[in-house]
C-alpha cells in the first residue's frame, strides 16, 4: 500500500468542495462553464508537466522523502527556477502557439536547437498564467543548470521538439475541476488529472490556489498526489 497521507487530505478537500454545504462559510462556484475554463486553465500547466510547484522563494522539497506516487514541489519563485518558469513559455507556446509563435531556426545547422520562440512570447506567458514578470530576472543560469534542454541568445530561445519529452512517456495529462471555494481573494480548486487520450484514466487528484485577475486567474500553487504511478515512472 502506497502512504495516503498526502493524497487523503486533498481527497478530503475534493469531499469537501463537493459538499460545500457542510464547509461553513465557503462559497460554493456551480459547476457551470466557468468550472469547465477552469480546467483548462489549470490544463495549461499539467499539459507542460507541471504538478507540483508553488511561488515561494526557496529550495525545492528534494531533500525530503518521497514515495513512487509523491513528486518534490518546485518553489518557482526561487530565481534558479527561472528555467523552469521559462521551460513552461516554451512547452506552452509549443503546444498551444506553433504556427504563429514557433519559427525554425534560420541557420541550416543550428547546433542550438531546429526551432525558436521570441523571448517575449515566454514572457508573456509567464506573465498570464503566473502572474511574474521575468524579464529582468539573471538568465545565465541557464548556461549554468545542466539539465535545461534549452538555450538563449538574448532574444530568441532555441530548443528541439523533442527535447521536452519524457523518456518512453509521451501521455500529455489534463486537469477536470470538480469542486472551487472561494477564500478571501482567491480561490480553492480541486479535482483529477487524467489521460487527454482517455478521460476515464484518471491516475492522480490535485489542489490548487488561484487568484482571479479580469477574467482570468493566475496560479499560487498546485499539489498533485498520484493514486497510481502510471504513466509517471
Amino acid at each position: 500500500m502506497a502512504d495516503m497521507r498526502r493524497f487523503s487530505k486533498i481527497f478530503a478537500l475534493v469531499l469537501c468542495l463537493l459538499t460545500v454545504a457542510s464547509c461553513g462559510a465557503a462559497f460554493a462556484v456551480e459547476q457551470t462553464k466557468e468550472m469547465k475554463r477552469m480546467s483548462v486553465f489549470l490544463s495549461n500547466f499539467t499539459e507542460a508537466g507541471l504538478f507540483n510547484f508553488d511561488l515561494k522563494d526557496g529550495d525545492d522539497d528534494e531533500d525530503e522523502t518521497f514515495n513512487e506516487y509523491e513528486e518534490a514541489k518546485i518553489h518557482l519563485g526561487n530565481p534558479n527556477n527561472v528555467t523552469e518558469l521559462i521551460r513552461f513559455g516554451i512547452v506552452h507556446n509549443l503546444i498551444n502557439n506553433y504556427k504563429s509563435r514557433i519559427r525554425r531556426c534560420s541557420d541550416p545547422y543550428c547546433e542550438s536547437g531546429s526551432l525558436t520562440v521570441d523571448k517575449k512570447f515566454v514572457f508573456e506567458s509567464v506573465k498570464k498564467y503566473f502572474g511574474l514578470d521575468i524579464s529582468q530576472r539573471d538568465m545565465s543560469v541557464i548556461e549554468e543548470n545542466p539539465s535545461v534542454v534549452f538555450s538563449y541568445d538574448g532574444k530568441l530561445f532555441h530548443f528541439d521538439a523533442d527535447s521536452f519529452k519524457e523518456p518512453d512517456n509521451d501521455t500529455i495529462y489534463y486537469a477536470d475541476v470538480l469542486g472551487v471555494i472561494r477564500k478571501g481573494k482567491n480561490l480553492s480548486l480541486a479535482g483529477d488529472i487524467y489521460n487527454s487520450k482517455r478521460k476515464t484514466d484518471r491516475p492522480g487528484m490535485f489542489a490548487a490556489t488561484v487568484r482571479p485577475v479580469g477574467d482570468t486567474w493566475v496560479i499560487i500553487d498546485m499539489t498533485t498526489d498520484w493514486v497510481t504511478n502510471a504513466g509517471r515512472d
